[in-house]
């Protein structure tokens, strides 16, 4: 150290060095002139961030214009921004300063010497302690802690501390100290910097309103093309999608704010997903943990500033008015009005001029032109620095058919880190003008890469779009939603940079606060230097792939007709097609089957399908695990289930953000295995401590202590097994979080010391571990107040987190916990869930190797966490490195979570993250369901050891040799990820040392003082007598009382001793955590002083502190105390006869204490308790106050100017109770500290009073007044009640009840609104008031309602009527929008309709959209609506206890209306592609494919058999189920669009099938499941027995030919029918039946009578197997009074009426059992026969599989059922260019199942038709495959030329 001593972080070192090295470019030296070069680098490279920024410090002084404390000002600022009381002179030379350089940024102490001043530095938010003594004698003493040298206490003259962003200087030539304000007001005043400000700098809001002026308004204004967002190509061309607007981006505008999200991120990473991604999602912000805080942006909002002095710099080395001449940027996110001033800034400012530079290419240049326009850009920007332009604006603003652009991150940091090669970057500001950019991840990662301001235009613009088209749910001006972006904007990036703990965005700027996940280092090397990529992966050639994807979406080379509408992607929620999600509706619905009902094949099925997601999604899903090198042992050899799954845990999910039934329910099953179960940070009530009546244990093991310590108490840590420190967390690494006051219960209050009704804010964890010396102090401070518990410390995965684990190992920690990126159940801001911290796959291998390195894996446990599913998942877990793990989503949804990712608005419908008492009562998990799951996935664990040949998990810990890359898993995005550093064996790096945790921590806990007070306060801890301690301390006796007071919770409880007990009186100066979690009963008596940390979770003990005796100097005035005292303090008394220093009480939720001034930040967080303050405070008191009440005394009246007023308000003292409790709390100081300060006040204390504030948060306020008023009339109505009582029954009559005739009073609950509905006025009112997020909970479901049956079997006309508007707003409100949307899954609906999204467009009267949202996935939902049997409602997540949404009606109502509206019209391709494509069979799989083809630009024609074209649409389903003008309707459109029909063509019969092959590209078979089952007994030969669908064809026939006039049909008229068979068909035979005049109907079903509701093997969400009493049901029981099924019957002989007619049958009952395998066997009923008169049997008994004319026309090969053969999953034939589809592929099925067969093919047979087309974008086809979402096929790039060198270039998979 040469110039600078430091302690601390610099945490924005990187950005730093490079501004250095683009400042060598201009600096300038009159001291060095040419010897200037010589010096450079000027930063060493390879150096500390100390030693780099003593480099700068050293060249800056003895350069010789700023003086060493100057320089020192310069690179290290207070934070001046936001502070209006400083002096104007002092903020003009700041601002100058950051004209010429950013800060040094971090929390930092720095000390520094040139020789004549001695002094030190504080950052700007003071998160270092340095406390100073000056002596009588001259001699000043400065340390990070009072006590390091003793000093007589009478030759001790002043005592102090550095306080935030101040510097304490000592000139040892003038023998004189400096003060702050002298030194930097002598500095400012050097020039006139206030004057060259007002001179040079310039706003551009000038620049703005002198182009206004001298252009007009307009030409600034952003214009707009006429084109809907949902048709506008350029939005389509960036990649915008569905979700993003929904999720993010509109609520950006109507909030202004980031929206939240929960349940984690299981998305896969950007370089494993298929779906093309921007390059933004590869890069992870990184985040402080440990070694440096966070920072609370919105509390604490005086040291953050975004505003920022762009352009060219001026020489560091000189002082000169023109390095003020600079663009000051309030704000880095430019609207579209501001970029285009900018670029005309010449009109403005004479000198300035802009250089636009293009960052698209040509598309014929193909892949190849992606890095040449990188290469053009870069030479263009040096040519136009070289040229004079000052501000250089890249822009992808030529975007268009032909021109594509390339990333604007690429060309942003591809330009900056050129230009600091060149020397040239600080020349000039660089702009970003970006269609691209949208998200506030996006824009920090510009500026993070160089980018001095980003105007997103296009999202700006679409913005404007939608509120053009009304879609904004309030009312906003264009100027006030850009503003309402900006500032959602503005806060984010502030969330981004406080995380890291970086202060101004000036520092944040080309700091490169990221790591790159799966980003090749050619790409990272040339545009990202010194960028983090520990895994390689995807090359610029994958890049410019993802770019010309985007880019075909919003201008395709081929047309194809899609529904207008941005993409799904479901890249945030899951949706069937789109990106694979760890947590799917298959592997949840598997799961809960399997522990529910002790189901092994389900497990087995979940288990696979886990496997399958985590092979999409995680880096883990590319290993295996090499058995080849292992020698397996029987699984009788591995370690029991039982011993193994002590090791699990379950995730810190706490009380308030899950209910109370599934938290304890946790801890019920964990405790039952072994494990261990987390209270999360909110803490536990006592009770739940004691032992239910079974002896079962509801208490969890783990107790978290976290930055909100709630409800942290000496008893609460007293009553654990492992005190867990959370230092981040999964979801929001870096950041705290907040519960909002409705979901804090009394309950919830009353377990984290806070008031029902008020929300509770958790702080970022910064406030007593700002650094790893700090963290070493709480494990300390843990350990002492529970001796037996294991310390462990909570990180989260990001690069360097194994040198943080080695300092936290060293920090005697006794365990670790690593967790994952994708986990946590918290809510979040979708930034920080999605882009936030790494995977543990790479956390866990790092930290392990490196505590193996430094012979440290040995002395801690290492736990991971994040999406772990499966018993694989632990193994390789466990060979990464990790002997313990945590699950948290995965015992959720054990117990009944569905992943709604809703549990931040309270409305989780399976009851466990909710409060609501109604969500509550639905919760159905078992602590069985927890237990099930994890014997299962042990279980899986141990069949892995066992074939890996280890016997305990202690052999498998770290083998990492035994996993292997499986290079049959990668793909063309995946081929170049590199995990062998995942892989290394640490074991060999280091080898003889431990690799798992053999030995404990030595935590010295026997060389404690406690020891002494446990020894001497032995009759207090027995019998409760009272004791009296006396000792000497010194700065090294830490955690003073916190041991004792653990033996007093141990013994007595919450309620510990009674007051005075035990007291302690200590003389001297006290380490750190003086009294830390002082239990009630202890009273410590200090005169002396302390440290940091005073009072730490004061826990009912009380605290006293005043200076030594023999002192002479006045204790208001100096430090007695340090930073952070009383943290947490839940209840107890504290007195401090003196100052505290910063961030006094911060989050105090009950103590009662008197301090005589306090520093910054003073009550910050508060929630409760008292807190009077005799002097002044420090700036931002009250910060997130939201409880408790403190009173200052403001004798000077400057009080208010320091007080942060956003959640409290200040008043006088005025009730008599509070004067009274104020002046009590004085007089106890007086009592125990002698205070002369208060004698003062108390002597006075009349007038005094006038000068104190009330400091009463307002919500606080409210609560508290709301209670009294109920309190009071309450009294009144008892007091009221009693007396009319006994007036009353003298002198009134009894009250007779009224009659029952008359009007009831109104009944106030939630009607159902059929019900309500009173007139129209009336319904446009209850329809605009209407509850989507609580729909599901108020409204009833509406189903159709069907005519009465006796009047419609009259007619042929349709069953229903369609739900009116208001119904179907009601229906649509019932739905959840589920973050898993189980209606779309493999039990849901088969194509994957995307109901959630169109039920919410029709919630909000979106109808068109929400037709265009329904036609992505259904060509016919006409159909579907009206013959559906809607296994989308027998998945939905609302049928698990409720009725289901009634989705079938409202599909319906949106195309009825789509045709009502004129929406449905022709809209035939354009472009034709030469391709003829023949389909035989128009059922609803031939007309899918035809329809699909027809929009891909193919010739269609369909043949059909049949004299009319519809297939089974059109005759095997009757009339009045689906009105044949409907099929008949949609017929017409595709005709009318280009689709040929023949009718009347048998192909193979009187059709040549090979003739019609060869006149066709590709032919198509989709004839249907047609060849009936027959049954074959006696007498079938009998007239009166026909299939079921000849007696349907031949009835709609006849309907539509004649009217039945025409008798071509089989009547049932005055018949006894009998149907064999049940389902659709056979109901149908029934309804038609009735229509026809029947004598009698029955229907004979074999197997039994389903159950009302689901039995257990039929679990949700399966389709229900349960009793359904169908329309024909309903018309034979109307009219014959009796349902016509016959249940577990069978028919044994058709009877004959001799005349060769059937007249009866004969039947017998059976019975169904189970054999010993489980399966179901009949057995007849003896003496059950029966005869039934029978005049017509149908048989409707299904299908067997296709007629095989056709078939065998065409050589096509059948499987064992006789369906055409065809591979899984694919479509294509054994012959050449035949397809099938439909029934005759698949087997009999539903309707909508051949609707996705038929388009499912059509992507096939599309690729197929375009197979040899040399373009590649032309070969792809854009048809959808499932959920509307369009498959990836890289193979379609394979021959477009090598964009890379032949290392990087990646072969198709």
């Amino acid at each position: 150290m040469r110039w600078a001593a430091h302690n601390g972080e610099i945490n924005t070192i990187r950005g730093n060095k490079n501004w250095m090295t683009a400042r060598e470019g201009i600096l300038k030296s009159t001291r060095f002139d040419a010897d200037l070069e010589s010096l450079y680098p000027v930063v060493e490279p390879g150096g500390s961030d100390s030693a780099s920024f003593d480099n700068v410090l050293e060249l800056l002084v003895i350069n010789g214009v700023l003086t060493l404390p100057e320089a020192v000002m310069m690179m290290i600022p207070e934070a001046w921004q936001n502070n209006p009381l400083m002096e104007p002179e002092k903020r003009a030379w700041y601002s100058w300063a950051a004209c010429l350089m950013e800060p040094w940024d971090g929390p930092a102490l720095f000390a520094f010497s040139d020789g004549r001043f001695c002094g030190a530095n504080l950052d700007r938010n003071g998160l270092r302690p340095c406390r100073w003594v000056l002596t009588k004698d001259d001699i000043m003493i400065c340390a990070s802690e009072v006590g390091t040298v003793y000093i007589e206490p009478e030759n001790v003259k002043r005592k102090g501390r550095l306080q935030p962003g101040k510097m304490l200087l000592v000139d040892t030539q003038e023998g004189k100290i400096v003060s702050d304000r002298e030194l930097k007001l002598g500095a400012a005043i050097k020039r006139d910097f206030r004057d060259w400000l007002e001179r040079e700098m310039f706003g551009l809001e000038e620049v703005v309103q002198t182009v206004k002026e001298k252009k007009g308004e307009k030409s600034l204004q952003p214009v707009l093309n006429d084109s809907s967002l949902a048709k506008d190509q350029r939005v389509l061309a960036f990649g915008y999608t569905f979700e993003q607007f929904d999720l993010l981006l509109a609520p950006m505008v109507n909030e202004a704010k980031e929206p939240l999200g929960s349940m984690g991120n299981d998305a896969p990473l950007a370089c494993m997903a298929t779906l093309p991604r921007m390059i933004y999602d590869y890069f992870c912000q990184l985040f402080a943990q440990v070694t440096n805080p966070p920072i609370d942006p919105i509390r604490e909002s005086i040291v953050m500033s975004l505003e920022c002095y762009v352009g060219p710099e001026g020489n560091l080395l000189e002082m000169d008015p023109s390095q003020c001449h600079k663009l000051r940027l309030a704000s880095p996110v430019l609207s579209v009005q501001e970029m285009n001033a900018v670029k005309d800034i010449e009109r403005a400012k004479k000198g300035w001029r802009s250089k636009v530079i293009d960052i698209t290419f040509g598309k014929s240049e193909g892949l190849d032109g992606y890095l040449k326009c990188l290469e053009r850009v870069q030479k263009e920007s040096s040519e136009a620095i070289d040229a004079g332009f000052r501000i250089v604006v890249l822009s992808d603003r030529e975007t268009g058919e032909q021109r594509v652009p390339i990333s604007a991150l690429i060309a942003c940091g591809g330009v900056h880190h050129h230009l600091i090669k060149e020397k040239k970057r600080s020349k000039v500001a660089l702009f970003v003008e970006t269609g691209e950019a949208r998200e506030v991840h996006h824009l920090n990662v510009l500026l993070g890469y160089g980018a001095d301001a980003v105007c997103p235009w296009l999202i700006m613009e679409s913005l404007l779009k939608i509120k053009r088209e009304g879609l904004l749910k309030k009312e906003m001006s264009d100027q006030e939603l850009i503003e309402a972006y900006q500032h959602a904007s503005d806060n984010g990036i502030l969330k981004v940079m406080s995380k890291m703990g970086i202060s101004t965005l000036q520092s944040y700027k080309g700091a490169q606060i990221f790591e790159a996940l799966g980003l090749d280092t050619s790409v990272v090397d040339r545009c990202f230097v010194g960028t983090a990529t520990r895994i390689k992966g995807t090359t610029f050639e994958l890049l410019a792939m993802d770019a010309f994807e985007f880019h075909e979406r919003g201008y395709p080379s081929r047309e194809t007709i899609i529904p207008p509408g941005l993409p799904e992607s479901g890249e945030y929620h899951w949706r069937d097609g789109g990106e694979a999600h760890i947590n799917d509706p298959h592997g949840i619905a598997n799961m809960q089957d399997a522990v529910r009902e002790k189901n092994q094949r389900a497990w087995d099925m979940y288990s696979t399908n886990m496997q399958e997601q985590v092979e999409r999604v995680t880096l883990r899903g590319l290993l295996d695990f090499d058995y080849e090198r292992a020698q397996s042992i029987p699984i009788e050899q591995v370690e029991p289930w039982h011993e193994i799954a002590k090791r699990f845990v379950t995730g810190a999910m706490s009380y308030g953000s899950i209910s109370m039934e599934a938290h304890s329910t946790l801890a019920l099953a964990m405790n039952q295995i072994g494990g261990k179960s987390n209270t999360g940070e909110g803490g536990e009530d006592a009770e739940r401590s004691n032992p239910l009546a079974d002896g079962r244990s509801a208490r969890s093991a783990i107790k978290q202590v976290a930055s909100g310590r709630f409800g942290v108490t000496s008893n609460y840590l007293a009553d654990s097994d492992e005190l867990q420190i959370k230092m981040a967390q999964g979801a929001k690494p870096g950041e705290g979080g907040e519960l909002p006051g409705h979901k804090v219960s009394k309950s919830i209050a009353r377990t984290r010391h806070s008031t029902a009704g008020v929300g509770l804010i958790s702080p970022p964890p910064h406030h007593d571990i700002y650094s790893i010396e700090d963290l070493k102090q709480l494990i300390y401070d843990l350990k002492c107040s529970n001796p037996r518990a294991r310390v462990s410390v909570k990180l989260v995965s990001e690069v360097g987190v194994g040198i943080v684990a080695s300092g936290v190992a060293k920090a005697k920690a006794d365990h670790i916990l690593i967790s994952g990126h994708d986990g946590g159940t918290g809510a979040a801001r979708w930034t920080s869930i999605r882009h936030a911290g790494l995977p543990w796959e790479l956390g866990l291998s790092e930290t392990h190797q490196t505590l193996v390195l430094n012979d440290l894996r040995g002395r801690v446990t290492v736990q991971t966490d994040g999406q772990l599913r499966t018993g694989r998942d632990v193994a390789m877990a466990c060979l990464l490195g990790a002997e313990e793990w945590g699950f948290a989503t995965t015992p959720l949804i054990a117990m009944g979570c569905i992943m709604m990712r809703k549990c931040h608005l309270n409305t989780c419908p399976v009851g466990i993250a909710t409060q609501d008492p109604e969500l509550r009562a639905k919760f159905q998990g078992q602590p069985e369901h927890v237990i099930n799951f994890f014997y299962y996935l042990t279980e899986e664990l141990r069949g892995i050891m066992a074939q890996l040949g280890f016997r305990t998990i202690n052999e498998m810990v770290g083998h990492t040799e035994f996993l292997k890359v499986d290079e049959s898993k990668r793909n063309r995005k995946t081929m170049n990820l590199d995990l062998s550093n995942l892989l290394k064996p640490a074991w060999q790096l280091r080898q003889g040392v431990a690799t798992y945790r053999t030995r404990s921590q030595d935590h010295k806990l026997y060389l404690r003082l406690d020891n002494k007070f446990i020894d001497e306060a032995e009759l207090s801890l027995t019998k409760g007598l009272p004791t009296r301690i006396d000792c000497e301390v010194v700065n090294t006796d830490r955690a003073l009382g916190t041991t004792l007071s653990n033996r007093v919770s141990k013994k007595y409880g919450e309620e510990g001793l009674p007051k005075d007990t035990i007291h302690i009186n200590a003389k001297g100066s006290a380490g750190q955590s003086l009294g830390a979690f002082l239990a009630p009963g202890i009273t410590i008596e200090l005169e002396g002083d302390a440290n940091d940390y005073v009072g730490k979770g004061l826990s009912g003990g009380r605290l006293i502190v005043y200076p030594p005796k023999s002192s002479t100097f006045k204790p208001e005035e100096n430090i007695i105390i340090g930073n952070v005292c009383l943290y947490g303090a839940t209840s107890g008394e504290a007195f401090f006869r003196g100052v505290a220093a910063e961030r006094f009480a911060v989050r105090n939720s009950g103590a009662n204490a008197v301090v005589e001034g306090v520093g910054d930040h003073g009550c910050e967080y508060m929630t409760g308790g008292r807190v009077v303050i005799l002097g002044p405070t420090g700036r931002n008191f009250a910060a997130g106050m939201s409880g408790g009440i403190a009173y200052v005394l403001d004798i000077a009246k400057q009080f208010e100017l320091n007080v942060n007023m956003e959640m409290v308000e200040l008043g006088e003292i005025t009730d008599p109770h509070e004067i009274a409790e104020l002046r009590t709390m004085i007089e106890d100081h007086k009592h125990w500290t002698g205070s002369r300060l208060a004698t003062r006040i108390l002597d006075d204390f009349n007038h005094m009073l006038t000068h104190f504030v009330r400091v009463m948060p307002s919500d606080y306020k409210k609560v508290l007044e709301a209670e009294a008023a109920a309190a009071l009339a309450e009294k009144k109505r008892k007091a009221s009640n009693l007396e009319v009582n006994e007036v009353m029954a003298h002198l009134t009559p009894t009250i007779e009840e009224p009659p029952a005739y008359m009007e009831k009073k109104p009944d106030n609950r939630v009607m159902d609104l059929e019900d309500s509905m009173l007139d129209g006025e009336g319904a446009q009112r209850a329809m605009a008031k209407m509850d989507k997020v609580r729909g599901f909970m108020k409204y009833k479901r509406l189903g159709e309602s069907y005519r009465t049956p006796r009047k419609r079997v009259k007619d042929w006309e349709e069953l229903s009527t369609r739900l009116t508007p208001a119904q179907l707003k009601q229906q649509t409100a019932r739905c959840m929008d589920c973050g898993v949307p189980f209606c779309q899954s493999d039990t849901g609906c088969p194509i994957s309709n995307l109901i959630p999204k169109w039920n919410d467009l029709v919630f909000n009267n979106r109808w068109e959209e929400a037709l265009n949202r329904l036609l992505l996935t259904n060509n016919f939902p006409e159909f579907t609506g009206r013959v559906c049997p809607a296994p989308c409602e027998g998945a939905c997540v609302l049928g698990i206890n409720e009725a289901p949404v009634g989705i079938k009606s409202v599909e319906c109502a949106i195309i009825d209306k789509g045709f009502e509206e004129g929406w449905m019209i022709p809209r035939p391709p354009q472009h034709r592609t030469g391709r003829k494509v023949a389909i035989i069979g128009s059922g609803p799989a031939g007309l899918a494919a035809a329809d699909q083809l027809n929009k891909a630009g193919h010739t269609v024609t369909v043949y059909d058999r049949n004299d009319r074209m519809g297939g089974l649409l059109m005759y095997g389903i009757p009339n009045m189920k689906l009105d044949k003008k409907i099929v008949q309707r949609r017929l017409d459109l595709m005709h009318a669009e280009g689709v040929e029909f023949v009718p009347n063509s048998h192909i193979g019969v009187n059709v040549d099938a090979n003739k019609l092959r060869q006149e066709n590209d590709a032919l198509i078979v989709a004839t249907g499941a047609t060849w009936p089952r027959d049954l074959k007994l006696p007498n079938r030969n009998l007239d009166g027995i026909h299939f079921a669908m000849e007696f349907l064809q031949k009835n709609t026939s006849s309907l539509l030919d004649s009217q039945l006039k025409d008798d071509k049909y089989l009547s049932a008229a005055n018949k006894h029918v009998i149907v064999i068979g049940g389902g659709d068909t056979g109901n149908d035979c029934i309804g038609t039946s009735m229509r026809h005049g029947a004598k009698s109907v029955v229907n004979f079903e074999l197997l039994p009578q389903p159950p009302e509701g689901r039995a257990s093997n039929n679990p949700w969400p399966q389709w229900p197997r349960i009793f359904r009493v169908d329309y024909g049901h309903t018309e034979v029981s109307s009219h014959f009074g009796k349902d016509p099924r016959e249940f577990c019957i069978s028919t044994k002989e058709f009877v004959s009426d001799e005349n060769g007619h059937i007249k009866g049958i004969n039947t017998v009952r059976v019975e169904w059992n189970q054999d010993n395998n489980g399966q179901f066997r009949m057995k007849e009923v003896p003496g059950s026969e029966q005869y039934f008169p029978c005049d017509l049997c149908l048989l409707a008994l299904g299908f067997l599989g296709p007629e095989e004319a056709c078939v065998k026309s065409l050589g096509l090969e059948q499987d064992a059922r006789t369906n055409i053969k065809t591979p899984y999953k694919r479509y294509a034939t054994n012959v050449e260019g035949v397809f099938a589809a439909g029934d005759c592929r698949r087997g009999q099925s539903l309707i909508v199942w051949g609707i996705q067969e038929g388009r499912a093919s059509a992507v096939e047979v599309d690729e197929y038709l375009m197979r040899n087309e040399g373009q590649w974008s032309k070969r792809e086809t854009r048809l959808a495959w499932a959920g509307s979402i369009k498959k990836r096929n890289f193979s379609s790039y394979v021959d477009t030329p090598s964009l890379v060198t032949p290392t990087e270039t990646i072969v198709a998979a």
